[in-house]
Protein backbone atom coordinates (compact mmCIF):
# COMPACT_ATOMS: atom_id res chain seq x y z
CA UNK A 1 0.00 0.00 0.00
CA UNK A 2 1.30 3.17 -1.36
CA UNK A 3 0.02 6.30 0.82
CA UNK A 4 -0.77 9.73 -1.17
CA UNK A 5 -2.50 11.38 1.09
CA UNK A 6 -4.32 10.19 4.45
CA UNK A 7 -7.13 9.14 2.55
CA UNK A 8 -6.23 8.12 -0.57
CA UNK A 9 -3.75 5.11 -1.12
CA UNK A 10 -2.70 2.95 -3.83
CA UNK A 11 -3.44 -0.77 -3.55
CA UNK A 12 -0.02 -2.66 -3.75
CA UNK A 13 -0.65 -4.63 -6.79
CA UNK A 14 -3.85 -3.57 -7.92
CA UNK A 15 -5.10 -0.36 -10.57
CA UNK A 16 -7.26 0.66 -7.76
CA UNK A 17 -7.64 2.58 -5.21
CA UNK A 18 -8.35 2.98 -1.43
CA UNK A 19 -10.42 5.84 -0.23
CA UNK A 20 -10.85 6.92 3.48
CA UNK A 21 -10.11 3.26 4.62
CA UNK A 22 -13.31 2.15 3.27
CA UNK A 23 -14.12 2.22 -0.15
CA UNK A 24 -12.00 0.65 -3.27
CA UNK A 25 -11.93 2.52 -6.59
CA UNK A 26 -11.11 1.99 -10.12
CA UNK A 27 -11.61 2.82 -14.04
CA UNK A 28 -12.60 1.96 -17.08
CA UNK A 29 -13.58 -2.15 -17.24
CA UNK A 30 -14.42 -1.65 -21.23
CA UNK A 31 -16.42 -4.90 -20.97
CA UNK A 32 -16.74 -6.20 -24.31
CA UNK A 33 -13.74 -4.98 -25.51
CA UNK A 34 -12.48 -8.19 -27.20
CA UNK A 35 -15.31 -7.94 -30.26
CA UNK A 36 -13.81 -4.48 -31.11
CA UNK A 37 -10.28 -6.30 -31.46
CA UNK A 38 -11.55 -8.83 -33.25
CA UNK A 39 -13.19 -6.90 -35.50
CA UNK A 40 -9.60 -5.65 -36.90
CA UNK A 41 -8.25 -8.89 -36.59
CA UNK A 42 -6.82 -9.15 -33.11
CA UNK A 43 -7.93 -12.60 -31.76
CA UNK A 44 -8.81 -12.86 -27.87
CA UNK A 45 -8.83 -16.86 -27.44
CA UNK A 46 -10.92 -16.10 -24.25
CA UNK A 47 -13.18 -13.16 -22.60
CA UNK A 48 -11.55 -11.03 -20.19
CA UNK A 49 -14.32 -10.28 -18.12
CA UNK A 50 -13.41 -12.79 -15.57
CA UNK A 51 -10.00 -11.52 -15.16
CA UNK A 52 -11.44 -8.03 -14.49
CA UNK A 53 -14.17 -9.39 -11.83
CA UNK A 54 -11.57 -10.84 -9.96
CA UNK A 55 -9.07 -7.62 -9.61
CA UNK A 56 -12.01 -6.07 -8.47
CA UNK A 57 -12.65 -9.08 -5.68
CA UNK A 58 -8.90 -9.66 -4.55
CA UNK A 59 -8.92 -6.07 -3.16
CA UNK A 60 -11.96 -5.96 -1.58
CA UNK A 61 -11.86 -9.30 0.28
CA UNK A 62 -8.11 -8.94 1.11
CA UNK A 63 -9.26 -5.19 2.75
CA UNK A 64 -12.97 -6.37 4.24
CA UNK A 65 -14.23 -3.24 2.00
CA UNK A 66 -18.27 -3.37 1.21
CA UNK A 67 -18.09 0.05 -1.30
CA UNK A 68 -16.57 0.25 -4.87
CA UNK A 69 -16.81 3.25 -7.01
CA UNK A 70 -16.20 2.59 -10.79
CA UNK A 71 -15.12 5.87 -12.62
CA UNK A 72 -16.70 5.21 -15.97
CA UNK A 73 -16.55 3.17 -19.17
CA UNK A 74 -17.98 0.28 -17.51
CA UNK A 75 -18.51 -1.04 -20.96
CA UNK A 76 -16.77 -0.61 -24.08
CA UNK A 77 -18.93 -0.31 -26.88
CA UNK A 78 -20.05 3.66 -27.32
CA UNK A 79 -23.40 3.19 -28.60
CA UNK A 80 -26.26 0.21 -27.74
CA UNK A 81 -24.76 -2.23 -25.86
CA UNK A 82 -23.17 -5.69 -27.23
CA UNK A 83 -24.62 -9.18 -25.95
CA UNK A 84 -21.68 -9.73 -24.49
CA UNK A 85 -21.53 -6.18 -22.89
CA UNK A 86 -25.24 -7.19 -21.46
CA UNK A 87 -23.91 -10.44 -20.04
CA UNK A 88 -20.47 -9.09 -18.54
CA UNK A 89 -22.05 -6.13 -16.85
CA UNK A 90 -24.87 -8.32 -14.92
CA UNK A 91 -22.18 -11.00 -14.03
CA UNK A 92 -20.30 -8.17 -12.49
CA UNK A 93 -23.18 -6.53 -10.84
CA UNK A 94 -24.80 -10.18 -9.37
CA UNK A 95 -21.41 -11.35 -8.06
CA UNK A 96 -21.15 -7.71 -6.28
CA UNK A 97 -24.49 -7.65 -4.48
CA UNK A 98 -23.85 -11.65 -3.82
CA UNK A 99 -20.81 -10.26 -1.84
CA UNK A 100 -22.99 -7.49 -0.29
CA UNK A 101 -20.85 -4.94 -2.22
CA UNK A 102 -22.57 -1.24 -2.56
CA UNK A 103 -21.49 -0.24 -5.98
CA UNK A 104 -21.32 3.32 -7.09
CA UNK A 105 -20.66 4.38 -11.14
CA UNK A 106 -19.61 7.61 -12.56
CA UNK A 107 -20.54 7.81 -15.76
CA UNK A 108 -17.78 7.46 -18.74
CA UNK A 109 -17.90 8.23 -22.55
CA UNK A 110 -18.12 4.90 -23.29
CA UNK A 111 -21.79 4.25 -20.80
CA UNK A 112 -24.04 4.83 -23.23
CA UNK A 113 -27.60 3.05 -22.32
CA UNK A 114 -25.70 1.37 -19.17
CA UNK A 115 -28.40 3.08 -17.12
CA UNK A 116 -30.80 0.85 -17.84
CA UNK A 117 -28.90 -2.42 -16.40
CA UNK A 118 -28.19 0.15 -13.56
CA UNK A 119 -31.81 0.77 -12.55
CA UNK A 120 -32.64 -2.82 -12.87
CA UNK A 121 -30.11 -3.31 -9.43
CA UNK A 122 -30.74 0.09 -8.17
CA UNK A 123 -27.50 1.43 -8.59
CA UNK A 124 -27.01 5.47 -8.78
CA UNK A 125 -25.11 6.50 -12.10
CA UNK A 126 -23.90 10.32 -11.75
CA UNK A 127 -23.26 11.87 -14.76
CA UNK A 128 -20.64 13.85 -13.89
CA UNK A 129 -18.64 13.33 -11.01
CA UNK A 130 -19.28 12.54 -7.45
CA UNK A 131 -18.55 14.62 -4.44
CA UNK A 132 -16.70 13.12 -1.98
CA UNK A 133 -15.48 15.24 0.55
CA UNK A 134 -12.90 17.11 -0.66
CA UNK A 135 -12.09 15.13 -3.41
CA UNK A 136 -14.08 15.26 -6.77
CA UNK A 137 -14.66 11.41 -8.47
CA UNK A 138 -15.17 11.44 -12.36
CA UNK A 139 -14.29 9.65 -15.54
CA UNK A 140 -12.29 12.31 -16.74
CA UNK A 141 -13.61 12.98 -20.33
CA UNK A 142 -15.08 16.10 -19.68
CA UNK A 143 -13.61 19.69 -19.43
CA UNK A 144 -13.24 20.74 -15.48
CA UNK A 145 -14.86 23.74 -15.86
CA UNK A 146 -18.33 21.72 -16.99
CA UNK A 147 -17.99 19.88 -13.34
CA UNK A 148 -19.93 22.39 -10.83
CA UNK A 149 -17.90 22.77 -7.53
CA UNK A 150 -14.70 20.76 -8.57
CA UNK A 151 -12.64 20.64 -5.95
CA UNK A 152 -8.74 21.11 -5.93
CA UNK A 153 -8.01 17.38 -6.11
CA UNK A 154 -9.56 15.11 -8.66
CA UNK A 155 -9.44 11.65 -8.87
CA UNK A 156 -9.82 10.06 -12.72
CA UNK A 157 -9.80 7.76 -15.59
CA UNK A 158 -10.20 7.87 -18.75
CA UNK A 159 -6.80 8.63 -20.25
CA UNK A 160 -5.32 4.74 -19.60
CA UNK A 161 -1.50 6.07 -18.46
CA UNK A 162 1.13 3.90 -19.43
CA UNK A 163 4.95 4.13 -18.97
CA UNK A 164 7.29 2.92 -21.71
CA UNK A 165 10.70 1.88 -20.26
CA UNK A 166 13.98 0.86 -22.30
CA UNK A 167 15.68 -1.74 -20.29
CA UNK A 168 20.41 -2.21 -20.56
CA UNK A 169 19.98 -4.21 -23.63
CA UNK A 170 17.59 -1.99 -25.24
CA UNK A 171 14.23 -3.75 -24.82
CA UNK A 172 11.25 -2.09 -24.33
CA UNK A 173 8.93 -2.77 -21.11
CA UNK A 174 5.22 -1.49 -21.25
CA UNK A 175 3.41 -1.16 -18.19
CA UNK A 176 -0.01 0.38 -16.51
CA UNK A 177 0.69 3.24 -14.09
CA UNK A 178 -0.91 5.81 -12.26
CA UNK A 179 -0.08 9.15 -12.08
CA UNK A 180 0.12 12.13 -9.33
CA UNK A 181 0.98 15.41 -9.25
CA UNK A 182 0.02 19.16 -9.51
CA UNK A 183 -1.66 20.27 -13.36
CA UNK A 184 -2.88 23.52 -13.99
CA UNK A 185 -3.12 24.37 -9.66
CA UNK A 186 -5.17 21.51 -9.09
CA UNK A 187 -3.51 17.44 -7.73
CA UNK A 188 -4.79 15.06 -10.16
CA UNK A 189 -4.52 11.31 -9.67
CA UNK A 190 -4.78 9.50 -12.77
CA UNK A 191 -6.29 5.68 -12.67
CA UNK A 192 -4.92 3.11 -14.96
CA UNK A 193 -7.62 0.76 -16.97
CA UNK A 194 -8.40 -2.41 -15.24
CA UNK A 195 -8.74 -3.85 -18.53
CA UNK A 196 -5.85 -6.23 -18.99
CA UNK A 197 -5.77 -5.18 -22.63
CA UNK A 198 -6.58 -1.72 -22.65
CA UNK A 199 -3.34 -0.10 -22.10
CA UNK A 200 -3.54 3.73 -23.48
CA UNK A 201 -1.52 6.52 -23.39
CA UNK A 202 2.47 5.99 -23.01
CA UNK A 203 2.65 9.45 -20.72
CA UNK A 204 6.45 9.36 -20.91
CA UNK A 205 6.86 9.26 -24.75
CA UNK A 206 4.45 11.40 -25.91
CA UNK A 207 3.33 14.78 -25.78
CA UNK A 208 0.37 15.76 -23.78
CA UNK A 209 -1.04 17.18 -27.15
CA UNK A 210 -1.85 13.61 -28.07
CA UNK A 211 -3.47 13.25 -24.03
CA UNK A 212 -7.41 12.53 -24.07
CA UNK A 213 -8.20 13.56 -21.15
CA UNK A 214 -8.92 17.65 -20.64
CA UNK A 215 -7.24 17.64 -17.95
CA UNK A 216 -4.51 16.72 -19.23
CA UNK A 217 -4.35 17.38 -22.41
CA UNK A 218 -2.02 20.02 -23.55
CA UNK A 219 -0.54 20.58 -20.12
CA UNK A 220 2.50 20.63 -18.41
CA UNK A 221 2.51 17.00 -16.67
CA UNK A 222 6.30 16.56 -16.47
CA UNK A 223 6.39 17.18 -12.87
CA UNK A 224 3.87 14.08 -12.41
CA UNK A 225 4.77 11.01 -10.69
CA UNK A 226 3.99 7.51 -12.44
CA UNK A 227 3.38 4.58 -9.94
CA UNK A 228 3.96 1.58 -12.57
CA UNK A 229 1.41 -1.60 -11.30
CA UNK A 230 1.75 -4.86 -12.75
CA UNK A 231 -1.74 -6.62 -11.26
CA UNK A 232 -1.68 -8.75 -8.57
CA UNK A 233 2.56 -8.98 -9.33
CA UNK A 234 3.64 -5.43 -7.93
CA UNK A 235 3.47 -1.70 -7.86
CA UNK A 236 6.40 0.26 -8.19
CA UNK A 237 7.50 4.26 -7.75
CA UNK A 238 9.13 5.64 -10.52
CA UNK A 239 10.96 9.49 -10.53
CA UNK A 240 8.88 12.29 -11.70
CA UNK A 241 7.93 12.34 -15.98
CA UNK A 242 10.55 15.02 -16.55
CA UNK A 243 13.03 12.62 -15.02
CA UNK A 244 12.17 9.46 -17.06
CA UNK A 245 14.77 9.22 -20.21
Amino acid sequence: MIGLTKRIKIVDPWPALLLDDSTLVVADLHFGVEEELESVGVHIPTSVAPKVIKMVLEPLKELGLSELIVLGDVKHEFGYPSPSEWISTKKFIKTLKGSSINLKVVQGNHDNYIIAVLKEFDIELYKKALPWGKVTLTHGHIAPEEIESISNYVILGHEHPSILIRDSVGFKHRFKCFLHGQVDGRTLLVLPSLSPIAYGTDVNSNPSSTFLSPFLRDKDVLNMTPYAVEPGEGLQKFPKLRDIH
